[in-house]
């Protein structure tokens, strides 16, 4: 059952790293610091990670313990005897013997194909864990990305509405305006200094889960990634599922080849002295004792072997079809977002021409303070849709080198 437990590991990879503040200290910012350095840093602080490095060391040993003979530890025999009583043979006899149980040829083998599966399947498990703290790490970028965009969106459409108001204050002094157009002006910078306000306390959450997984105060260059044509049978997912379902095969291997017990051998030697007898006979004696095994034996372990294998195997299944799915919902999603980016950048550079006409006509008194107002606004929200899908465009990359199974 040790391939479901690690494929525990992998789950605990993503619903642990919440508490990863609490499992390691902060690491110290870095300046200038790259996706594959937050990457290497939030590695090192996944609990999950440690777990698995642990296995490691736990599965060298057995693959150690696999290359011996030996299936139990030697035992040392001493034995004397002597006549009692009224016997006048004088008869004293002492035994020395070594025995120990050793593996059969096929047995031996089933063991070390066992104990390299497993090692193998360790390895593969840290890769599948590494690329799940890749995802998390990407996910926490591209949302702050996402908060600061916005925040310095708001920023400038603050700025914007403050150079306004003065100038509708001038002209109310001037009588050019009413006061209630000065009112309005100022209550848009009000609202305006509010949502900057909240922004700024979105950025501070973000920031913080992403400290949280990474230990580090700055950001990496907020630039898309390089896509990378990888080859998905090298995906990580998919070969820790590949290599728990071999691992389950090996282990069934290992059961029909223990259907007996291995066999034992003991070596002793013995030393007769008897007063009729001019020097001691000492003698030499070999025995082995090889169990007779049967199919019930193993049963229910070959049982259970199969049961894992089956899950083993319909998780692999699972694992293929859901990495194929990922890699072409990313590849669209992708798509997607370059085409929006096109859509909206050409919305926001009209509305931009739209706001300077009505800037125009504002000051030349053809339009009121309402209209450009309402066309700033709109201005605003065409700027922020497109700085969003420059960052949706920035996660469709991470998210389809994740898909593909890429680490930064």
């Amino acid at each position: 059952m040790r391939t479901f437990r690690l494929s525990l590991y992998v789950v605990g990879a993503v619903l642990a790293l919440p508490s990863w503040v609490l499992a390691a200290p902060p690491s110290p910012t870095l300046i200038g610091t790259t996706l594959k350095q937050a990457v290497e840093s939030a590695w090192l602080r996944a609990p999950a990670a440690r777990t698995l490095e642990a296995r490691q060391d736990e599965v060298a040993a057995a693959r150690a313990n696999a290359g011996s003979w030996l299936a139990s530890n030697p035992t040392l025999g001493l034995s004397q005897s002597a006549d009692q009583g009224a016997s006048e043979r004088g008869q004293r006899e002492t035994e020395i013997s070594v025995s120990s149980s050793i593996w059969l040829p096929g047995q031996k083998s089933a063991r070390e194909a066992l104990a390299l599966h497993s090692s193998d399947e360790v390895a593969a498990h840290l890769g599948a864990t590494r690329l799940a703290v890749a995802g998390l790490v990407r996910s926490r970028v591209w949302e702050a990305a996402a908060a600061q965009v916005k925040l310095d969106e708001k920023q400038d459409h603050l700025h914007h509405l403050e150079g306004l108001a003065e100038e509708v204050h001038r002209r109310v002094k001037a009588g050019d305006l009413a006061r209630s157009d000065g009112l309005l002006a100022q209550q848009e910078v009000l609202a305006a200094q509010t949502d900057v306000s909240n922004a700024r306390t979105a950025l501070a959450e973000v920031l913080a889960r992403y400290r949280v997984v990474t230990g580090l105060s700055s950001l990496p260059a907020l630039e898309p990634e390089a896509l990378a044509g990888g080859d998905v049978r090298a995906n990580p997912r998919l070969a820790a599922a590949h290599a728990s379902e071999q691992r389950a095969r090996a282990a069934l291997r290992l059961a029909s080849a223990t259907r007996s017990a291995p066999p034992s051998i003991a070596l002793s030697v013995r030393r007769e002295d008897e007063r009729s007898l001019r020097e001691p006979v000492s003698s030499i004696r070999l025995a082995l004792q090889i169990p007779i095994g049967t199919a019930a034996r193993n049963r229910t372990v070959e049982a259970q072997a199969q049961t894992v294998i089956a899950t083993a195997s319909a998780e692999a299944a699972e694992v293929q079809a859901n990495t194929d799915a990922d890699i072409d919902t990313a590849k669209e999603r992708l798509a997607n977002a370059r085409t929006a980016l096109d859509t909206a950048s050409a919305r926001a550079t009209t509305l931009h021409e739209h706001t300077a006409l009505f800037e125009k006509a504002f000051r030349a008194g053809e339009r009121g303070l309402a209209d450009l107002l309402r066309s700033r606004a709109l201005t605003h929200e065409a700027d922020i849709a497109a700085a969003q899908q420059k960052v949706a465009l920035g996660l469709a990359h991470a998210q389809l080198n994740q898909a593909l199974g890429v680490l930064p």
